[in-house]
């Protein structure tokens, strides 16, 4: 059986001032709301170099917004989550990180993170978190997995639960 370790829960999404040289020796250097996140996480020290330039994403042939491969990691920017929405997966050691916000115009009573190990079919974890607009979560694994994650924004009803806007797109943290 896989059992995953919970190290830290949720930080609330805060904005830092991106680092001048985040992707500094890196032959391909992420822009835009990708690249402000990249820079804002800690560039190269976190996620290394860009594997190759960011490129679209679609979904049941629909067009969903754009991702970027790094060599520690992804980050994509789901438009339909909200303007900015972006989210990242990166591992460092044996812990792997997700980061996603901000969902503006949107906010949420809280978020739905699944994580889906890639080497093992159906098998995935789900975990619900703090809501508001974005959010972090940490995981430690003591073996070696690759996990692609997504999340959702939800309402709680009197019914159970009311989400919006769906899954953004997924991440992978390799």
């Amino acid at each position: 059986m896989y059992r995953f370790i919970l190290v830290a829960m949720v930080i609330a999404f805060a904005g830092v001032a991106p680092a001048a040289s985040a992707g500094a020796g890196c032959p391909v250097a992420p822009y835009g709301l990708i690249g402000e996140r990249y820079a804002r996480l800690g560039g190269a020290a976190t996620f290394g170099c860009a594997e190759r330039p960011e490129y679209d994403v679609y979904r049941n042939s629909v067009w969903v917004g754009r991702r970027q491969t790094f060599g520690r990691g992804q980050i994509a920017w789901s438009p339909s989550q909200g303007s900015t929405m972006v989210v990242a997966a990166w591992r460092v050691g044996v812990h792997v990180h997700f980061n996603w916000g901000p969902t503006n115009p949107f906010s949420y009573d809280k978020f739905l993170v699944r994580g889906e190990y890639t080497n093992i079919p159906g098998k995935w974890f789900q975990a619900t978190v703090r809501g508001g607009t974005g959010g972090q979560v940490k995981y430690g694994l003591p073996w070696e997995d690759h996990l692609r994650f997504a999340v959702e924004g939800c309402d709680t009803t009197a019914g159970g639960s009311r989400c919006r806007q769906s899954w953004t797109i997924g991440v992978i943290a390799p």
